[in-house]
């Protein structure tokens, strides 16, 4: 009968312990990213009636009452929820965002990041880049690459744009952001003075029908030099007064000058010659100097390009390589991770990827709070997922301007709290009929 008494006062134990987590699960409804957890009761090793029978044909075992065997994360998808910032970030799928601070690393699905700005060249201002943490200043993980650089003395006033001096100018543009090995993620840094360098003009390509008529013909192409101005080559032709017996002769007159004509940075002459279907044969100007930077002049071959023939001319047109630098306009990061710069020229580049960690079970993390878990034994080293081609992916799909909202179910939790309040309630009535049987042996003695 005493056995009773302590499997009740069991049982109201571990439905207390149970209505800690419901608790605990309802108090974080509207934490970001919250994982609930569920409480896994086993009954404690029974106790045999008899000792020393065999072969009988029911078991005689008593219980000994309950305890918590485990509490169990439970790790379903949260709701995806918008916000207006693109450093807000929510993993769709299984992964972790890894953030680290004062060498501890911890992982979380809380992606509410912020930016912390620091210089890294103290006093310069445009060597300032702004640092992805989480609200209480843990520094997310990921792979920076090494395609841009400080310059100090970077300046593109005269382009008409945001006239900075000094920034960070991509070197080698691109949108691939191979991850390395977990243990070698970084800080993901954003600078905030970024720029793309100038693509200067080295090809100049022109065509159109000059006719056969004794009146000069003009043709222009748009040039950029290595100092991100935006020149201007015009080519004259001119009928030449020495025609040849059979064909056509005109004589060019090729500039380069600055966009309003003030500044001239190189002048040739020469002879544009063309057979007697009016298809080009030769051209005496190869290239002409746009400050510092060689153009080559395309008139094209055949009938491809520049050409001369009876009938109505055709206005010219060109075509030329090269594109004027751009500074930073914004930031975005894709489904893959990848921070992508955008710059006011047009252009883009990768310049960081924000890594997502599996583990073999995640079921072994062991929690820190605020979200918050780090490996253990039982779950495992961190380790990233590979594709087919054996190359490191994220395995999940990173969403920018999203928060991963609470997975807890207030419906669930409301039904779970009743069935435990009861639980409680029938154990409670154990014990105090446990109680009443003893009070009434003890009467029964007397």
């Amino acid at each position: 009968m005493f056995q009773g008494f302590y499997s009740g006062i069991s049982g109201m134990q571990t439905n207390q312990y149970g209505l800690d987590i419901i608790s605990d699960n309802l108090a974080n409804i509207s934490t970001t990213a919250f994982k609930g957890s569920t409480t896994e009761f086993s009954d404690i090793y029974s106790s045999a009636l008899t000792k020393g029978s065999t072969g009988l044909p029911t078991s005689n075992d008593i219980g000994l009452g309950s305890k918590v065997q485990a509490t169990t994360y439970q790790f379903q998808q949260g709701d995806l929820t918008p916000s207006d910032r693109y450093n807000d970030l929510a993993i769709e799928g299984n992964g972790w965002f890894g953030v680290t601070s004062k060498g501890i690393d911890s992982y979380t699905r809380d992606g509410h990041f912020l930016f912390d700005t620091y210089q890294q060249s103290s006093g310069d201002v445009d060597s300032s880049v702004a640092r992805l943490v989480t609200a209480d200043g843990k520094y997310v993980q990921g792979t920076m690459l090494s395609n841009f650089s400080y310059n100090p003395t970077f300046d593109y006033t005269r382009a008409g744009s945001t006239g900075i001096a000094g920034a960070y100018v991509i070197n080698n543009p691109t949108f691939d952001v191979p991850m390395s090995t977990p243990s070698a993620q970084g800080v993901i840094e954003f600078p905030t003075q970024l720029a793309y360098p100038v693509e200067p003009t080295t090809q100049a390509q022109f065509l159109g029908n000059l006719g056969l008529d004794n009146v000069p013909r003009t043709i222009s192409a748009d040039v950029i030099s290595a100092a991100n101005d935006r020149n201007r080559l015009k080519l004259t032709f001119t009928k030449s007064a020495t025609q040849p017996a059979q064909g056509i002769t005109w004589d060019v007159a090729a500039s380069i000058t600055s966009a309003d004509g003030t500044i001239t940075y190189d002048t040739q002459n020469g002879q544009a010659i063309f057979g007697p279907s009016g298809d080009l044969s030769s051209f005496s100007i190869s290239s002409l100097n746009n400050d510092g930077t060689q153009v080559n002049v395309d008139l094209g071959s055949g009938f491809s390009g520049v050409i001369s023939t009876d009938g109505i001319a055709v206005s010219g047109g060109s075509t030329s390589n090269g594109m004027t630098g751009g500074t930073l306009t914004k930031y975005g990061i894709n489904a893959d991770g990848v921070v992508i710069a955008d710059f006011s020229n047009g252009r883009q580049s990768a310049i960081a990827r924000v890594a997502v960690y599996h583990f073999q079970n995640d079921q072994g993390l062991n929690r820190d709070g605020g979200t918050y878990y780090h490996e253990s034994a039982d779950s495992g080293k961190p380790l990233f997922w590979k594709d087919a081609n054996g190359n490191y992916t994220a395995g999940a799909t990173v969403r920018s301007g999203m928060l991963e909202a609470s997975n807890v179910r207030i419906e669930v939790g409301l039904t779970d709290m009743i069935v435990t309040q009861r639980a409680y309630q029938a154990n409670a009535k154990t014990i105090t009929t446990v109680d009443e049987m003893i009070q009434k042996a003890l009467q029964m003695h007397r």
